[in-house]
């Protein structure tokens, strides 16, 4: 019978030691917290935190920054991930791998921005490519960073053929290859 592996807890970022608590703190809060004003008082900054957290809710979101990482340290990568897959997906639009996409000029108030528009399943291939690259060389897991590599090769590389199809498929082929090679030598 094989042992299940135990995976120790996941790496997270180093935190701060937490202030002592007083005692006498805490009487002072239980005290606070059976006034009215104070209820009121944290029922408004509540309020204040959930709009905040409507209005801007990547501040309070850990998506895109891996474990063991602030956000300040994984947004350089990420940006780093990004510049990378670019080049990689402009180098194969030079060979002619990936067929150049269409850019749309999208105008919001006095700003105009460029936005790239899949106009086949080419271009959205191109779009899966180039976010696959992006996670491959990105502050990702190592299990992600694989799939992603898996993907990336699976579009770019072409499988080898296997030992199968280079033997012959039947036994008559094979036959039938040995007279001609008996009737080519008479």
């Amino acid at each position: 019978m094989t042992e299940k592996k135990v995976r120790g807890p996941r790496k997270k970022s180093p935190r701060t030691q937490g202030k002592r608590t007083i005692s006498a703190a805490s009487a002072r809060l239980k005290e606070l917290w059976q006034t009215p004003e104070f209820r009121a008082r944290m029922a408004e900054r509540d309020k204040r935190i959930a709009a905040d957290r409507k209005a801007n809710p990547e501040k309070y979101s850990r998506a895109g920054v891996p474990d063991g990482m602030r956000r300040a340290q994984a947004e350089p990568l990420w940006a780093r991930a990004r510049e990378l897959a670019d080049r990689f997906i402009q180098i194969m639009k030079d060979k002619g791998e990936l067929p150049q996409d269409e850019i749309v000029l999208v105008q919001d108030g006095e700003d105009v921005s460029e936005v790239r528009v899949p106009s086949s399943d080419d271009g959205k291939a191109e779009a899966a490519l180039r976010e696959a690259f992006v996670l491959a060389v990105g502050p990702s897991d190592q299990k992600i960073k694989i799939q992603a590599i898996n993907t990336v090769l699976n579009f770019t590389k072409s499988k080898p053929e296997s030992k199968s199809k280079l033997t012959l498929e039947r036994a008559e082929d094979f036959l039938d290859a040995v007279a001609k090679d008996n009737d080519g030598a008479d």
